[in-house]
């Protein structure tokens, strides 16, 4: 939960994300709606971050949980565990459509039957091996956001660069409004094969997401809301995870999840935040939960030794 000087600071933060104009007298004037042209590229970043994140410098946060999959080669697809994550997304504006937004990602596993915490090892499905997932940090990742399309900041910048226009497909039907944002990673490993046989998938580390952000569109064009409140939906294909010890078998891993943007971290499942102040009690560090760049990889480096050919 939030201390009484966060919420105070959350209080500040939205009053001035959120201006009132006085009109004639005592009453009060709504500022027009925003004319926004989605065709336009800043335009289009411009309601984006509406959805991601806020058009103001002002901290929000993300709750998502979902399943993890495995898909190998002729067999049937088998989930293995539930993951669920918080982030605290923060925005930065440079000047007028030129925003840093950062996240640091805590995440953990619950077991499929009993939705309880894993804590020791759990079956993987495809190899019968007993395995013992990480639960894992990600982070600060930093992106810059223009009419051009964003880039990573400060870490390896493992994005294709096309140099296109912010070009994020949207749908609109009605008062609801939806965009996607889609990549696809090819970049190397995090970790080597011959020092992490079982650990490391390959050379290369293949990866592709699909995140949908779904708001109103009658928020998006208010000018009184810089952080529309937002559905959040995830997929991706990934490969194996360096816990499952798959080596280089063919196969991937299967992710999705759903959650939703938060104003406030007293909006979060009690429970969760309890299980992130245990497992990842850095994560609530202010004004930043950490200065360097990690991921899963260089936690499972830190924390493991590569693991034998076979169990005993």
């Amino acid at each position: 939960m939030t201390t009484p000087n966060v919420s105070r600071r959350r209080a500040l933060q939205v009053s001035a994300a959120v201006p009132i104009v006085l009109g004639a007298g005592d009453a009060l004037a709504a500022k027009p709606a925003l004319k926004l042209d989605l065709a336009v590229p800043r335009d289009l970043m411009f309601a984006y971050l509406k959805l991601r994140a806020s058009t103001v410098t002002q901290d929000v946060y993300y709750w998502f949980t979902g399943t993890l999959d495995l898909a190998a080669p002729g067999q049937a697809i088998k989930p293995i565990v539930k993951v669920e994550t918080l982030i605290l997304r923060r925005t930065e504006k440079l000047e007028d459509y030129k925003y840093h937004v950062t996240d640091w990602e805590a995440s953990f596993y619950r077991d499929l039957e009993t939705n309880q915490i894993i804590v020791g090892e759990i079956k993987n499905p495809i190899t019968n091996r007993m395995v013992q997932p990480i639960h894992y940090r990600e982070g600060p990742v930093k992106f810059l956001f223009t009419e051009n399309e964003p880039r990573l900041v400060g870490i390896r910048d493992i994005l294709p660069n096309t140099g296109k226009p912010f070009n994020y497909p949207y749908k609109k039907l009605g008062d609801d409004f939806w965009m996607t944002k889609d990549s696809y990673i090819n970049s190397p490993h995090w970790l080597k094969k011959d020092e992490w046989p079982l650990e490391a998938s390959g050379e290369r580390l293949t990866v592709q997401t699909s995140s949908t952000l779904k708001g109103k569109w009658s928020d998006i064009i208010n000018p009184a809301i810089a952080a529309a409140p937002t559905d959040f939906s995830y997929a991706a294909t990934s490969d194996w995870l360096p816990w499952m010890l798959m080596g280089q078998a063919p196969g991937y891993v299967l992710w999705h999840s759903a959650g939703k943007k938060l104003m406030d971290l007293n909006e979060a499942p009690a429970d969760t935040v309890e299980a992130v102040r245990r497992i990842h009690p850095i994560w609530f560090n202010r004004p930043e939960p950490w200065p360097a760049f990690t991921n899963q990889y260089f936690q499972y480096k830190e924390q493991r030794k590569p693991a034998a050919p076979s169990q005993n």
